[in-house]
């Protein structure tokens, strides 16, 4: 893999359906100076196939095929794997407006911070007769979350790598690391970054518990550190 001044890490499982679509999204960005690091987390299906059928063509995408461990892992894998002074993630189903790392880059080279997020706007790929409750807000969100983000791997050296025992929120439980270190960070009021909600979204079928367990953390951690 060439240096690149940031990489893209994209992390799949069984993702046959969107991944195409996801690479796609980086491959179109207006910033050129990046490689794909696409890290496979155990795929049983077409996902490897496809993405080695892309990779032919753009020798910015590298493939990490990893055993089935879990999403969070399957990050921290990627994180060492990279070199890029820069890192962004992008989820297997969801995509990116064609600047979205070029203003990233321009706003975070007219700050002193390191990190810097975007607006999210979430989109429905989903049946006509779906039954799922969850559907998509029209309203854009505030962008607290892996697909919008974009910050330099300084960051990660200094409040390391994703919890591997969480089942979900493991960049949300990141993130309060650096809330709590009260590292100041740059939230555009720009939507550059598109979540798609479907019918096998991670989140979908994974109990409240997770959650509520996950915000019990962060309370208990608060009280320590005030």
């Amino acid at each position: 893999m060439k240096s690149s001044e940031i990489d893209v890490i994209i992390a799949v499982y069984n993702g046959e359906k969107f991944i195409e679509e996801a690479i796609a999204s980086v491959q179109n960005q207006t910033w050129k100076d990046l490689n794909i690091i696409v890290a496979d987390d155990g795929s049983a299906d077409q996902t490897l196939n496809i993405v080695t059928a892309m990779s032919k063509s753009d020798d910015r995408i590298s493939i990490l095929a990893l055993p089935h461990q879990g999403v969070s892992a399957t990050l921290n894998a990627a994180i060492k794997y990279s070199s890029a002074r820069y890192i962004a993630f992008l989820d297997a189903d969801d995509l990116w407006n064609v600047k979205k790392l070029a203003v990233q880059m321009e706003a975070l080279a007219n700050s002193a911070n390191d990190v810097c997020f975007c607006m999210v706007q979430e989109f429905e790929t989903l049946p006509e007769n779906a039954s799922q409750s969850y559907r998509a807000r029209k309203e854009p969100l505030k962008g607290f979350s892996k697909i919008s983000f974009l910050g330099k791997r300084s960051v990660f050296d200094r409040f390391g790598l994703f919890d591997e025992t969480l089942a979900i929120g493991d960049f949300v439980d990141w993130f309060s690391r650096v809330v709590r270190a009260e590292v100041p960070f740059t939230m555009l009021d720009q939507v550059l970054a598109f979540r798609r909600i479907h019918e096998n979204n991670t989140t979908r079928n994974i109990s409240k518990n997770v959650f509520l367990k996950l915000l019990k953390t962060h309370l208990d951690a608060k009280r320590e550190n005030s």
